[in-house]
């Protein structure tokens, strides 16, 4: 049994037909969350590796500072 990553729900195996394939019709099996509506299948997978792997690749490095949180006045919240 396969858990939602979003929503912990059960995933169930769905059969769909890609209509508008560049080979014609083509059967392709992905899971669906009953809970969310969340899919996933071979293609999502790819690409959201591609899309890590490219974020990963173009994070700017972000110097480090030293913040003088002294300087600040803080109001305490109301209740």
């Amino acid at each position: 049994m396969m858990t939602c990553t979003r929503c912990q729900g059960l995933m169930l195996d769905e059969h769909m037909i890609d209509m508008q394939g560049g080979y014609g019709e083509m059967w392709s099996a992905s899971t669906r969350c009953v809970n969310c509506g969340h899919r996933d299948d071979a293609v999502i997978q790819h690409h959201r590796r591609a899309y890590a792997k490219v974020a990963i690749e173009t994070m700017p490095d972000y110097e480090t500072c030293d913040l003088d949180w002294g300087s600040e006045k803080v109001d305490s919240m109301a209740a």
